[in-house]
C-alpha cells in the first residue's frame, strides 16, 4: 500500500496549481513520481516555470482534460529552486510597486491586482481589473525598458481578482474559488430561487460583490430535495378560503402559506400533503421577505454572464 498522500508511482499526468491558484494539466512523460504537495518544474511557453501538484491527472475535472495538456514535466523542483521562489516573490513585491506608480503616472483606468514572474524570467504577468478597455502599450514599453523581459497584461473578472488574492467567505471557510472549484461556471439568479433565498438580500454575495459560488455546487442538493415541496405562488385551500406558498424549508420540511388576509399559517410537508390546512396566524411563522414578491432582476447582483460580457 502506498503511504498517505503518495498518488501513484508512474500518473500520466498531473494538475499543477501556480501561483494565485492558476491550474493547468501537464504530462509526465519521464514517470517521475510525486506526492500530493511537491513542487515540480514543467515546461511551458518560452520557457519554464515552477507548480505545486494539486492532483493526479485522472481526477481533474472534464473542464481542465478539454483544455488540453499544457506541456511536459521536466523535474522534480530542489532546494535550490524552492529558495529561487522565494526570490522571485520578493521581485514580484518591488514590480507590483513599480506598475502602480506607473499607473497613476499615466492616469490608466485599471486597478493593479497582482504580479507573477514566470520561474526562468523570461515573462511577468501582471495582473488587473478595469470596466473598461485599457491602452496600455506605453505601459508595457515602459515595464519592458525597466525589467528587460517580456511584460504580458492581463485583464481579470472580480471572480478572478478573489479567487488571485484568496479570503474568507461570510462561511467562516477559505473562497471556494481558490479552493474547491476548479472552473468558473455562471451563477444566476435562477439558482437563487430554485433555492428559495430572497434575491435581493446581500447575504447571497461573495467577497467579489457577484453571486456566490456555492449557489451552483448546492443547486442538485436542492433540486432533488424540493421535488416534494410545492412551488412557491401555488394556491391552495385554506379552511373556507383560498391562499398560497409564500416560503418553504427544506431543512424542517415545513411549508408556509398566506390567506386573502396576508394572515400566514406553517404546516409540515406531510400535513400539506394530506391537506390539513386550517389555523392562520401561528406565531412560529418565520416572517417572509418584504421585497420578495418585487421584481429581482431590478435589485438583485447581476447574472455572472452579464458580467463578464
Amino acid at each position: 500500500m502506498l503511504p498517505e498522500g503518495v498518488v501513484g508511482t508512474t500518473p500520466d499526468s498531473f494538475e499543477i496549481e501556480f501561483k494565485g491558484g492558476r491550474k493547468a494539466l501537464f504530462g509526465n512523460p519521464r514517470n517521475i513520481a510525486f506526492q500530493i504537495g511537491d513542487y515540480a518544474i514543467v515546461d511551458v511557453e518560452r520557457g519554464q516555470d515552477i507548480g505545486r501538484i494539486v492532483r493526479e491527472g485522472g481526477d481533474v475535472s472534464k473542464k481542465l482534460k478539454d483544455k488540453g495538456i499544457q506541456g511536459p514535466i521536466l523535474r522534480r523542483a530542489t532546494r535550490r529552486d524552492l529558495a529561487s521562489l522565494e526570490e522571485l516573490r520578493e521581485k514580484e513585491a518591488e514590480a507590483h510597486r513599480i506598475c502602480q506608480q506607473l499607473i497613476a503616472r499615466q492616469d490608466l483606468p485599471m486597478k493593479l491586482v497582482d504580479v507573477e514572474y514566470q520561474f526562468d524570467g523570461n515573462k511577468i504577468r501582471f495582473y488587473f481589473t478595469s470596466d473598461r478597455r485599457v491602452d496600455f502599450r506605453k505601459l508595457v514599453r515602459d515595464l519592458a525598458g525597466i525589467f528587460k523581459t517580456r511584460i504580458e497584461m492581463r485583464q481579470i473578472g472580480v471572480r478572478d481578482e478573489a479567487s488571485r488574492l484568496g479570503g474568507y467567505g461570510r462561511c467562516g471557510r477559505y473562497y471556494c474559488c481558490r479552493g474547491v472549484l476548479t472552473d468558473f461556471d455562471p451563477v444566476t439568479l435562477k439558482m437563487v430561487k430554485e433555492q428559495h433565498l430572497a434575491p435581493g438580500s446581500p447575504k447571497i454575495s461573495g467577497g467579489c460583490g457577484r453571486l456566490m459560488c456555492c449557489l451552483r455546487y448546492e443547486r442538485g442538493f436542492y433540486a432533488d430535495s424540493g421535488k416534494e415541496f410545492p412551488k412557491l405562488g401555488t394556491k391552495v385551500e385554506m379552511g373556507e378560503g383560498k391562499g398560497r406558498v409564500v416560503a418553504v424549508d427544506i431543512f424542517r420540511r415545513r411549508v408556509t402559506l398566506s390567506d386573502e388576509e396576508g394572515k400566514t399559517v406553517t404546516v409540515t410537508i406531510e400535513d400539506f400533503k394530506k391537506g390539513r390546512i386550517t389555523a392562520v396566524g401561528t406565531e412560529e411563522t418565520p416572517p417572509v421577505p418584504d421585497d420578495y414578491w418585487g421584481e429581482p432582476e431590478e435589485r438583485a447582483p447581476a447574472d455572472e454572464e452579464a458580467d463578464e460580457a
